[in-house]
């Protein structure tokens, strides 16, 4: 099983707030780091982990609401993807999904491969 297909595997599960939490979390320290190592880039990392981080905060208050308006499990990914690739910080999703997935299942059953769409 890829990282796609596990992230879609515990969004659809009962760790799903756990695991929202962890990647929002993860990225606010990687947004932090971003700014302290102050590359060319950095700004623009810094506010593509900023913008997936309101796209998480989104999916957790969609979950406290019943009429909150979040993204369907299986376009969240993708969604994640797109605000990552646009600021150049792909890496840092990959990092923060691993570290959520480890906080969700432990002994490294984050799993191996690309989280593509």
């Amino acid at each position: 099983m890829n990282i796609r297909d596990r992230v879609l595997a515990v969004l659809e599960s009962e760790s799903k707030e756990v695991f929202l939490l962890a990647l929002g979390h993860r990225l606010g320290i990687s947004a932090r780091f971003i700014f302290s190592e102050a590359t060319s880039d950095a700004l623009q990392q810094a506010r593509a982990c900023n913008e997936m981080m309101i796209a998480i905060w989104l999916q957790v208050w969609a979950m406290k609401d019943a009429e909150g308006d979040g993204y369907p499990d299986s376009e969240f990914l993708p969604i994640l993807l797109g605000k990552a690739d646009a600021g150049n910080a792909r890496p840092y999703l990959r990092d923060a999904i691993e570290s959520a997935l480890f906080s969700v299942h432990g002994n490294g059953e984050s799993g191996q491969g690309s989280i593509s769409q």
